[in-house]
């Protein structure tokens, strides 16, 4: 026996591409089973392995085509009702809106949100899809608003305390609040992108006689507003 031959005893032969194929074949199909589509009843549709409503469908196709696929970005939320669908696609955008500083996101789910509102067979659906929108449109008018903020006194001495309030930030975005150089509070804004809160003036605020400012500086959004500030003797 020759060295080729004895080789060729001791290694074992490859599967051959039709024994590969079949095998990839049953996996897919162990798959399949393990996730069967769910039964949906009434007058509900299957949907990415959802069940829901025409209106909700007709909802989401409309932002596919719009270049924002929803179903990527809503996580769990995809299912439920139309109400469900139409509240969680507001955040989805509105999460776009953060991550790439656009609106455009915000502007197609506003556009989609009236086209389901005129299609929707229930006075509940209709309801829902005319929410949603005007939380959108709110949002996105917010983004686009210059921040602004203001603050009571406009003087005071060192430990003194100041209200400082703001609108027009990004909504539920952390807000970091320095007076001159120095950071001395973090406050959170509301739903509507506004806050109201107290700092007191540190002990390295500039000496009496120094113009200086309080500003606000939106984490998220980045969006700074600035009111003037006196320390007193």
């Amino acid at each position: 026996m020759n060295a080729r031959e004895d080789a060729s005893k001791r290694t074992p032969r490859r599967p051959s591409r039709l024994v590969a194929f079949l095998l990839l074949l049953f996996a897919t199909s162990a798959m399949l089973v393990a996730c069967p589509s769910p039964t949906c009843t009434g007058n509900l549709r299957e949907y990415n392995n959802e069940c829901l409503s025409g209106v909700a469908i007709t909802y989401i196709e409309c932002t596919k085509d719009r270049g924002v696929d929803l179903t990527t970005k809503m996580g769990g939320k995809l299912g439920g009702t139309f109400k469900v669908v139409a509240d969680a696609s507001v955040e989805a955008a509105y999460e776009v809106q953060k991550k790439e500083n656009t609106v455009v996101a915000l502007q197609v789910v506003s556009d989609c949100l009236k086209i389901a509102e005129t299609q929707a067979d229930t006075a509940a659906d209709r309801s829902a899809a005319e929410e949603s929108r005007n939380r959108a449109d709110f949002i996105k008018q917010q983004v686009q608003e210059t921040a602004h903020i203001e603050i009571a006194p406009a003087q005071a001495q060192v430990g003194g305390i100041l209200q400082v309030s703001g609108r027009n930030f990004y909504p539920d975005e952390t807000i970091a609040i320095r007076l001159h150089a120095t950071l001395v509070k973090q406050e959170k804004a509301d739903g509507q992108g506004a806050f109201s809160t107290t700092i007191a003036v540190p002990k390295n605020a500039p000496p009496p006689g120094f113009p200086t400012t309080v500003t606000a500086t939106g984490e998220t959004s980045a969006k700074s507003a600035s009111a003037p500030f006196e320390a007193l003797p």
